[in-house]
């Protein structure tokens, strides 16, 4: 039987207890994600299954699909429209 009369036995005790809510991501509970920018994008219903099934797929974090398929899509642009991007992106840094 617990030592306290409102706790049943078998219930955790107030040391080993878990904060409500998501536990911190990374490894020993230390956020990874401080070292991203976050952003919110509306998608088509479609293209949000798209991203869910490869992301399943490929048992990659949505960010690196996402980072992907960026890239891919830079590097198929153009050569004037890469150059004016290059240029775009350098004023950024």
């Amino acid at each position: 039987m617990s030592k306290h009369p409102l706790r049943r036995a078998g219930s955790p005790d107030t040391t080993t207890r878990r904060r409500p809510g998501r536990p911190p991501a990374g490894e020993g509970g230390e956020a990874v994600t401080a070292a991203y920018v976050q952003t919110t994008l509306r998608l088509p219903r479609e293209t949000k299954w798209l991203l869910d099934t490869l992301t399943r797929l490929l048992g990659r974090k949505q960010r690196e699909v996402m980072a992907d398929a960026l890239d891919l899509y830079a590097k198929r642009l153009g050569r004037a429209d890469r150059e004016t991007l290059k240029r775009l992106l350098a004023r950024k840094g």
